[in-house]
């Protein structure tokens, strides 16, 4: 029988109850005389693992309580270590339940260290999947001629509250100098603003308007009559 898996199982100290009621073979609910706690008075929530008749070889079965409200087990997957072979046995009333330490507890332990160190995937703009997994690493390049800058600006501490920061900046003075260039208005292209459509887009040179410098002088005429 397998184990829970990825799931966070949880754990009462010294807990002993009985059976309440008889639990059948192949019954899936029970209702126990006392609830586990986590403090003595507070119920702890499932999923977690019990023992039934803990002290009988022949008759001793371990289950998983995957849905619970205080003594009422509403969802019991039984017979989890395979000892009664898919027959599970009839427990009666008053029968001594457990919550004792059981291998499918550290099963689901080391499922869930597995399942966190399992990396992640990365996707770039066009679709194209990369999984990083623990032990590699990811490098953002720089542009070959110092245009885009990528530095980590805070490496504390990395929670929620206070993230790391990688920050991408745009260096124009290292761009190539370009003054003595000659520009081509019809293929030549530039980046720019549109504040109508607020959005940024690319124009051919030739559709920026040269700036104009106009001096302006007044010519007085006279004439003699």
């Amino acid at each position: 029988m397998a184990n829970l898996g990825n799931t966070e199982v949880k754990f009462s100290n010294f807990y002993e109850s009985t059976l309440s009621d008889v639990l059948a073979s192949g019954a899936t609910n029970a209702t126990l005389t006392a609830a586990p706690t986590s403090d003595g008075t507070s119920n702890i929530s499932a999923p977690y693992y019990l023992v039934i008749d803990p002290d009988n070889a022949s008759n001793r079965e371990v289950v998983a309580v995957t849905a619970a409200s205080g003594t009422t087990l509403s969802t019991i997957e039984r017979d989890k270590e395979g000892r009664h072979g898919g027959s599970t046995p009839t427990h009666v009333d008053g029968t001594v339940v457990r919550m004792a330490v059981v291998k499918e507890m550290f099963e689901d332990l080391h499922d869930r260290v597995d399942a966190s160190n399992a990396g992640f995937v990365l996707e770039d703009g066009d679709g194209t999947e990369q999984a990083i997994v623990p032990g590699k690493e990811v490098k953002f390049v720089e542009h070959t001629n110092g245009t885009i800058d990528i530095n980590w600006t805070d490496v504390s501490d990395g929670s929620d509250a206070d993230p790391y920061d990688l920050t991408f900046s745009v260096n124009i003075n290292g761009a190539t100098d370009g003054t003595g260039i000659t520009v081509d208005g019809s293929n030549d292209l530039v980046l720019l603003y549109d504040n109508d459509a607020g959005a940024i887009k690319k124009v051919k040179t030739s559709q920026i308007a040269t700036p104009v410098s106009l001096n302006t002088t007044k010519l007085f005429f006279s004439a003699n009559g």
